[in-house]
């Protein structure tokens, strides 16, 4: 059997029953891990696809293995640990012996961002780390935000610059905050404003309708995460940049619209529906640049599945 062909199905076997365990209640596995584990993944790809022979491969691999776990074992830092007790299986950052540096305590956060009558334009920066996150809807204020979970508090910060109004959002420090079982987050913003959006994501599970939203640019880095966005026609032009990782992504856009797509990908799973090949990553629909706005999609990622649907 080719290393390839092994490696993927391993990786995929692996994942497949980590998620069944958890659902069973037998191991206690959260979407975190992935978030600080997944880029293990890229140095075991890379040795799948070098150039040299199987066996040597296995070896790379082998050794590769024993190297990471020598080097997590050395560290003096909190680090991964993987216990039995009593056919109680956990997977989780090890810490405490005696587990008191977790908490479950679940809270409802609620912040805002006044609106100013002479803002014109809003740039919202925002690490999203674990969960889910969902923005939609309309809000009197420039922006509203509501969390629900047990993953801690999160703070907003806002600056002026260059005649724009810059939100940050970002999770604060909690050292006694080590396994999340719920973090839910619902993000409104001013429908009057222009918008340029700035997001990390890390293993999230996000949903942004940016339909009703006057959108100038969206910039996403992504780690493993799932993404759904559907975009508006509300400006004149709309450019968005996606790099990811192990990640998929459903983007929906205005018929109406004109699109230009550059995917600079590998594994990939495609689908671009209505687009035409133009050349080495490059597509567009029939009516680009003609339409009533101008969408243009920059995509980078490694092992995602990538879908552009028109409405």
């Amino acid at each position: 059997m080719k290393f390839r062909n092994l490696f993927w199905a391993l990786i995929l076997i692996a994942i497949g029953l980590v998620f069944l365990f958890s659902n069973f209640g037998w191991l206690n596995f959260h979407w975190i891990s992935i978030w600080r584990l997944w880029r293990l993944i890229y140095n075991y790809w890379g040795i799948s696809i070098l150039p040299i022979k199987d066996v040597i491969k296995f070896i790379l691999v082998i050794a590769f293995l024993a190297i990471t776990f020598i080097f997590f074992n050395q560290i003096t830092e909190p680090r991964w640990s993987f216990t039995i007790h009593d056919h109680d299986w956990s997977w989780a950052d090890k810490w405490d012996e005696d587990d008191s540096g977790r908490t479950y305590t679940f809270s409802t956060q609620v912040l805002s961002v006044p609106m100013d009558s002479a803002a014109t334009k809003g740039v919202l920066k925002m690490d999203a780390a674990a969960g889910k996150f969902y923005i939609n809807g309309e809000t009197s204020e420039m922006l509203s935000f509501k969390k629900e979970g047990d993953i801690g508090d999160y703070s907003i910060t806002t600056e002026e610059v260059d005649g724009k109004t810059v939100i940050h959002i970002s999770l604060e420090k909690n050292p006694r905050v080590r396994r999340v079982k719920k973090n839910t987050v619902d993000i409104q913003l001013n429908k009057k404003l222009v918008w340029d959006l700035d997001f990390d994501i890390g293993a999230a599970a996000v949903k942004m309708d940016l339909s009703d939203y006057k959108i100038d640019t969206a910039n996403i880095d992504a780690g493993a995460a799932s993404l759904e966005i559907k975009l508006g026609a509300l400006q004149p032009r709309t450019y968005m940049t996606y790099s990811a990782g192990a990640a998929s992504l459903e983007v929906k856009i205005p018929k109406e619209s004109a699109c230009e797509i550059h995917s600079e990908s590998v594994l990939v799973s495609r689908d671009f529906e209505g687009f035409v090949k133009k050349g080495d990553g490059v597509y567009q629909t029939a009516n680009y640049p003609e339409g009533s706005n101008v969408i243009i999609l920059k995509i980078e990622s490694a092992v995602s599945s990538l879908k552009v649907d028109r409405y």
